[in-house]
Formats: C-alpha cells, structure tokens, sequence
C-alpha cells in the first residue's frame, strides 16, 4: 500500500452557472440589491476603504482605489482589481487571512479582497463583488453543483495599467493556487489568496504530512497555538462583524485545526466571508467561529496573518466559488474521537479527544492526521519496534467495524511508524464514505495503541509436509520454519482437516500470513472483491479487518467451486454447471475459488510466504514420503 493513498479532492468544484440564471434568482429577504456596487457601476480611480484586523480583534481600516474589473474570469463572475494602501500593505502586500476584507465605496459595499498578485512589489488585489458572493451562495441553495475546474484566464485591457513605472495590458486571472511559472510571473498575474490553516497541537512532522496530502487546495497548515486562556477569556464577548477575524474548525478539541480570514458582511444571521472558497465543495457543515489574530508573518510572495480560533457561533453550510457562507446560532455536527496512547513503562497512557468534520472529501484526512498526531506527541520513537492497534469504528445502525492487530518490521521504525500504522483505518473511513451503495455514517472512532520497544518479527523460510500423499478425510501436517529477527530458526507445527469428499488430485498448500490470505479469500469471491451492495462491502471489509499480522495460515486452494451472478453468489454448484455458467459471456457470470483454511496463532509479526505440494488419491497405499 502506498504511502499517501488518499488524495484531497480538488479545491475547487465550480458552481457553473451563467450570469442570466444568476440574475432570474430572486434576492432573500434582507438583502437590498442597490446596498452592494454593480461592477458595471464602477470606474477606474474610484477610491474607498476596507477592513480588516492585523492583531487581536481590533478592526482597522485600510484604503482601496480601483484600477478596473476584469468581467467574465470564470463562468458568471467578475474581479475588480484594486491598489490598496495603509497597514503597511506596501511593505507586506496582500496578506493571506485578510480573504474576504470587506472593501467600501461611497459608504457601500463593493466587494471581499480575495486574489493578490504573488510577486507584485504593490499591494494590487483582486476584490470579488459581493453581488456575486450572494448570488452564488442563492444559487447554491436552489441548484446542484457542476464540477469544473478552470484553466488560467488572460483578459485584456482597453487601459493599459501603469503599477510600480510598468505598463500592463493585460490581466491573467488563475481559478487555482498554483504560483505563476517564471514567465508568467513577469505580467500581471492574479491568485486565490491562501488560507493560513491555523494548528494547535499537532507535530511539525504530522503537519508537514497534512500538508503533503493538502497540496494544490490553498491551505497553509502551520503552527498557531490556541489563543492564550486570559485572550480566550477577555475576548470571550467578542461578536462576529465585518472586518473581523472568521475562523472555520476542521478539527477541535485537543487538538485544533482552522483556517482563519475575515468575515465580509453579516444580514440577520446569515454571514459571508473569504471571497473565495475554502475547499469549494458546495454543501458543508463546519464550525463558524470568532478569531483572534497574532501576528502577520511577512513573506517575499505572500505573507500570511497567524491567528487562532476564539468560539464557535454558528454553521458554515456553503462553500461555493464566491465565497463561505453560513448561519449564526446552529450547531455544526461533528465526528468525536478519542486517542489512547500507551509506551510499554506507562500502563495508563494518554488520552486525547477531539471532533472532525464529516465532511467526505477531507474525513479521511483528518482521521489520518489525528491519529499519527497522537503518536507523534509522544516524542521520538524507537527504530526497533512493535505497536498493538486496536480501532473502533462505529456505524449507525449496524454493529462496529474493529481493527486489532500487531505491527512491527523495517517499514513500522521509528517515526515512519505512526505514517504506516493508521493508514488502513484512513482507507477505511474513505472507502465507507465514497461508498456507492448507501450513505454510512460513522458516528465516532476509538482507538488504543501501545508502542514497546523492540521489534517482534519473523520470515518463513521453508515448509516440510509429513507426507505427499494424503487419503480424503486425512489430516495434513506440516513443519514451517521461521527465524524470528535476530533470532534462532524456530518449527511451528501446523494440520489442516481434509473433507472426506476431497476429489482426488494433485494440491498445493501455502504457508503465509493471515493478511495475504484475506486477500486471496477475496480474489475467490467476486461478489466481495467487487462490491455491488453495501452488504457485500461491509462484509469485504470484515475479511480485511478480521485478519491478524501475527497469525500463521496454511491454505489450500480448490478448483472453482461456484460462480457469482448478478451479484450473487452460487456456491457449492456441480463442476459441470460451474463449466458451463462460467465459460458463457451471454451470463455474466465469474467463477467463484474457494480454499481449505487452518490457522495458527503465533508471537511475531510473520513475513513471506512458502509452498508445498501434496497428491490426494483414496486408495492411498502409505502415509510415508516417497523419499523415505
């Protein structure tokens, strides 16, 4: 299994929608379509201000003057361009976490700043109309998301732009983070802000894992800290307004992760921020939280705001190309967990207790990097080990799936332990939530996990049958040798029970681990390998999980035994029948395998695998070798 199997979705998924559908929707109640600017409304030179907070709460003002609007850079959306001053923006540029600073003219709102220039020398901004961010989030809620991912648009300008003594005539406009190649760099080129992804409590190495797996979506995980309890605690009554700091949790609790930008504007309870997406997922039910901003981390391309979430106050429920959008006073549903982590000398361990987000397209993410988080806050580990996992994943309305099992070998050392260890859980959670049969919700995960010191290790090297030849109803009996990790060749002695209707023939048996045998058990079961209702796939995943890394398994495949059919599966049919369904394409059918299986429990993690082969014949004349 790789490594990195579960990639993020794309950060994106485009609302496509064309301006005439845009405009046929009519306006909630509230909102007052002459209180924000029509971008046709605007001219280059008009000048206004904007708001924002630099640190703590404190919400400041900076100034804002029009340079032009690029019209039509992605489907049903405008950009005003914008050179904004003050704050000492012309020594940091736009900043990432001022996404979504509400920018005024005349007293009226014209838009969120959402898009900078990377390598701009001028603070120039990319200011996403807030007619657009209400319309597309009205959209949203009256229509199904397309997914579309757009290339680079390059729009032309009748005015050449004079910024820093260059002249521009044109403006190239990117739907994604990606940072312009050396040429482009050169022009006008404009980009989705970045959002500083807030963490307290996680590792660097855990973080640098997340931001592996988070590449290409615009999150920048980096170390925040929680707001201090004395901030938590003044700033506790700090209320949600324009130009204040907007906080979205993926996680919470002991640990904390939440990207951080600015709230645009607030009508009644609805709120609108960012001017661009978070993920751009469409639905969604993440915290919406007050924030309080440290410090700004200049950079050369785009520096960042540092800050921290203060509390939740409601829902964000709409992640759309505009904007996030969401809810004052509603509860997010979260996903709890709980981590126990134990060394060897500490029998008590330590618990840690957080809540994830459900969102599909990122659980499986975050249950990874909580889980390798609470390893990896136990400090280094050593390069010879053995951890034994246990995780509880429970589903509503059926029973739990668990995962117990030992792991321990040259890929399970050292820190790269806690990476490998909890992938299989993160398939998992990602194989039930993109499952295609039914909705499954997992109501929570518990897992305990030990690590001791030393690694606990063996590799089969060979196998030795009692006999070659074996009557039907016998019992075959085996020696497999293994060598523990420096250690001295042990016999394990195994048996397995023929049935007494064994045909007569030549066999082979196998000597491997339980983990490869679970995936030959599937290979023999079409209807498991390749689910085609969730009971199949809950049942495929209890063969996976049911296996143990520490057992010894002595199997014997069988000639096709049945056949799967319409997704169903005919065992136990005559050979002639099995032939002649599993030969015709008119029937769709696969031939279903089958094996003899014993199992034998053992104290190392078994590596490798070995053969021999027997005859079985009825009239069997001795139980002796050939060779004896």
């Amino acid at each position: 299994m790789s490594a990195t199997p579960l990639a993020v979705r794309p950060a994106y998924l485009f609302v496509a929608l064309g301006i005439a559908a845009l405009a046929a929707i009519p306006s909630p109640a509230g909102h007052k379509p002459d209180s924000c600017w029509n971008v046709d409304d605007l001219r280059p030179g008009m000048k206004g201000s904007g708001r924002t907070v630099m640190k703590g709460t404190k919400i400041e003002s900076f100034d804002a003057e029009v340079l032009g609007v690029m019209k039509n850079t992605s489907p049903g959306r405008d950009l005003v361009l914008c050179r904004l001053s003050g704050l000492d923006l012309d020594k940091t540029g736009v900043i990432a976490g001022m996404s979504g600073s509400p920018v005024y003219i005349n007293g009226k709102l014209l838009g969120a700043v959402a898009y900078a220039w990377p390598f701009g020398k001028e603070p120039i901004a990319g200011i996403t109309p807030f007619s657009q961010m209400h319309d597309f989030v009205a959209a949203y809620e009256r229509r199904d998301l397309v997914e579309q991912k757009e290339r680079p648009t390059r729009i032309g300008l009748r005015t050449p732009l004079k910024i820093d003594g260059k002249e521009f005539e044109s403006v190239t406009v990117s739907s994604t983070f990606d940072a312009p190649q050396p040429a482009a760099a050169d022009g006008l080129y404009m980009v989705p802000l970045r959002t500083p992804l807030a963490a307290s409590g996680f590792t660097p190495q855990t973080l640098k894992v997340l931001g592996d797996r988070l590449n290409g979506t615009g999150l920048v995980p980096m170390q925040g800290g929680a707001a201090g309890g004395r901030i938590a605690d003044e700033e506790k009554e700090t209320k949600l307004e324009a130009g204040g700091p907007l906080a979205v949790s993926l996680v919470m609790g002991d640990f904390d992760l939440s990207g951080i930008g600015t709230v645009t504007h607030i009508e009644g309870r609805r709120v609108y921020g960012w001017g661009h997406p978070f993920f751009g997922i469409g639905t969604c039910d993440f915290p919406l939280q007050t924030g309080y901003i440290h410090t700004v981390f200049p950079r050369q391309t785009v520096s960042f705001k540092m800050g921290s979430p203060l509390r939740t106050v409601g829902v964000i429920n709409a992640d759309v190309s505009t904007c996030i959008a969401g809810w004052l006073d509603r509860e997010p549903d979260m996903m709890p967990m709980r981590m126990t982590i134990r060394r060897e000398a500490d029998l008590e361990g330590r618990t840690f207790n957080v809540k994830t987000v459900r969102q599909r397209s990122i659980l499986a993410n975050l249950v990874y990097a909580v889980l390798t988080n609470s390893v990896d806050m136990q400090g280094d580990l050593p390069e010879d080990l053995t951890a034994e996992f246990k995780a509880k994943i429970s589903i509503e309305g059926r029973p739990p799936i668990v995962v117990h099992d030992i792991y321990s070998g040259n890929s399970y050392s050292g820190n790269r332990a806690s990476q490998l260890m909890y992938l299989q859980v993160a398939a998992l959670v990602n194989q039930l939530a993109y499952n295609p049969h039914k909705p499954v919700r997992i109501n929570r995960i518990d897992c305990d996990t030990t690590i001791m010191s030393g690694r606990r290790t063996a590799d089969i090297e060979s196998v030795e049958a009692e006999t070659d030849t074996y009557a039907p109803g016998e019992t075959v009996k085996a020696t497999v040798f293994v060598r523990p990790f420096k250690g001295q060749l042990q016999r394990i002695p195994v048996s397995l029970k023929l049935p007494a209707d064994l045909p007569e023939g030549s066999y082979t048996a196998t000597v491997c681990d339980d983990l490869t045998c679970a995936r030959a058990e599937l290979r023999d079961k079409p209807s498991l390998n390749y689910p085609q209702d969730i009971e199949h796939l809950l049942e495929s995943i209890k063969i996976q999980t049911r296996a143990k890394r520490t057992k010894l398994v002595l199997r014997v495949p069988l000639t096709a035994v049945g056949v799967a059919l319409e997704g169903k599966d005919l065992p136990n049919l005559p050979p002639s029948m099995v032939q002649v369904l599993g030969s015709t394409r008119k029937t769709g059918a696969q031939t279903m395998g089958g094996s003899l299986v014993s199992r034998h429990s053992t104290e190392w993690v078994l590596q490798g695998s070995e053969t021999v082969r027997f005859e079985v014949v009825k009239n069997k004349k001795t139980g002796l070798r050939n060779d004896e």
